[in-house]
C-alpha cells in the first residue's frame, strides 16, 4: 500500500492548489465543484481550513473542509460527533477507501497534482488586506453583493427596466469622477434605446429563457460588439457591473456555472491606476483580482475582516448562496 507523509505537511500544499478559482472539479458524488475561496489555513483544533466559499453545481456554499490521506480516516479519527466539523461541507481525500455517509462533498485528488508552496509575500507597504487569498473572498462578495441588488430588480420589473435601471445606477457613478470628460454630453436615453436591440439584452433573453450556449463565447462577443457610442472600456464595466450580476439573478443552474467560470477566469484588459497605488503588490492580472480590490476599498474603515456574517444579507436573497454545511440534495447530482 502507497505511503504518504503525515497530514500537516500536505496542508500547506493543498490550500495552493485549492487558491484557483478557476479549475472545475468532479465530486464523489458526480456534483461540480469549483472553490471560490480557499479559506482560511487553521493550524489550531478543528478543520483544516475555514469558511471556504464553493460552487458546488451551481450553489454558492461558504463552509468548511477537511483534509485526509483517507476516507476512512474521518471515522477513525471521531469527527462525526466533534462539533467543531459540525461545519464541514467538503471533504478532499487521497484515497476513497470507505463510503461515508454524511452530508457533505468529497472530492479525490491526486497528490501529484499538487504544486510545491509558494512563499508569500509579506504585504508589509498594504494596510489594507494581509494575504492574497483574502482577495478571492472580497471578489466573491462584490460579485454576490451586486447579483443580490439585481435580484430585488428582476423580482419586481420587467428584464428590459432592470437592465436600464441597473445601466443608469451604473452610469451617474462612473460619470461623475472627474476624469470621464469624453462622456460629458451622453445622451442616456439614446443609450437607453440602444439596449433593446443589442447583444446585452439579447443575451439576458437568453438566459431568462433558460437557452444553452456558450457563455463565454457570447461574453467575448459582447465585450466586442458596440451598443451604442461608448468605448470598450466603459462597455467591459457594464458587463462586468451590471449584465453579469443580473444574469447570475436570472441564470438557472447550469447558466449559473458558466457565468461564474467566466468572471474567474477572464483575464484583465488594463490596470487601474488607482488599484496600482493603493495595492502595489497584489496583481491586477484577472478581473475577480481588480474587483476584490474594488471591495476592500468600498469596505475599508469599517475594519472587519470577510467572514460568513458579511454574506448572511445576501444570502437572503440569494436562492443560490448558503452559509454552513446543508444536505446536498441528490437533485444536484449530475449524470456523466
Amino acid at each position: 500500500m502507497k505511503e504518504f507523509p503525515k497530514e500537516t505537511i500536505w496542508q500547506k500544499k493543498i490550500h495552493q492548489f485549492i487558491s484557483d478559482p478557476s479549475k472545475v472539479f468532479k465530486t464523489t458524488k458526480g456534483n461540480r465543484l469549483q472553490f471560490l475561496s480557499p479559506g482560511k489555513l487553521n493550524r489550531n483544533p478543528g478543520p483544516d481550513f475555514l469558511d471556504v466559499a464553493i460552487l458546488i453545481n451551481s450553489n454558492v456554499v461558504i463552509c468548511d473542509c477537511e483534509f485526509h490521506i483517507k476516507a476512512s480516516d474521518w471515522i477513525n479519527h471521531k469527527h462525526s460527533s466533534d462539533p467543531m466539523y459540525a461545519n464541514v461541507g467538503l471533504h478532499i481525500i487521497f484515497e476513497n477507501d470507505t463510503e461515508l455517509y454524511e452530508k457533505f462533498e468529497t472530492l479525490v485528488i491526486d497528490p501529484e497534482s499538487l504544486p510545491e508552496p509558494k512563499e508569500e509575500e509579506p504585504l508589509t507597504d498594504n494596510e489594507f488586506i494581509d494575504t492574497i487569498d483574502e482577495l478571492q473572498n472580497y471578489a466573491l462578495l462584490r460579485l454576490l453583493r451586486k447579483t443580490a441588488d439585481a435580484r430585488i430588480l428582476a423580482n419586481s420589473m420587467p428584464l428590459k427596466d432592470a437592465l436600464n435601471i441597473s445601466i443608469k445606477n451604473y452610469l451617474y457613478k462612473y460619470f461623475a469622477k472627474r476624469h470621464r470628460p469624453v462622456y460629458k454630453n451622453f445622451d442616456f436615453d439614446e443609450f437607453a434605446n440602444a439596449l433593446t436591440n443589442s447583444e446585452l439584452f439579447k443575451f439576458l433573453i437568453d438566459i431568462q429563457n433558460n437557452e444553452q450556449f456558450n457563455i463565454t463565447e457570447r461574453f467575448y462577443t459582447m465585450m466586442k460588439t458596440r451598443i451604442h457610442n461608448e468605448g470598450n472600456h466603459l462597455r467591459r464595466e457594464i458587463l462586468l457591473n451590471c449584465v453579469l450580476p443580473l444574469a447570475l439573478a436570472i441564470a438557472n443552474e447550469e447558466q449559473r456555472i458558466g457565468l461564474f467560470v467566466w468572471f474567474w477566469s477572464t483575464p484583465a484588459l488594463n490596470s487601474y491606476g488607482i488599484l496600482t497605488t493603493k495595492f502595489k503588490n497584489i496583481p491586477q492580472n484577472f478581473i475577480w483580482q481588480q474587483q476584490g480590490m474594488l471591495e476592500i476599498l468600498y469596505n475599508f474603515g469599517k475594519k472587519s475582516k470577510i467572514s460568513p456574517q458579511n454574506f448572511l444579507k445576501i444570502g437572503e436573497v440569494l436562492n443560490f448562496f448558503q452559509v454552513g454545511n446543508p444536505p446536498f440534495p441528490s437533485s444536484y447530482n449530475l449524470s456523466d
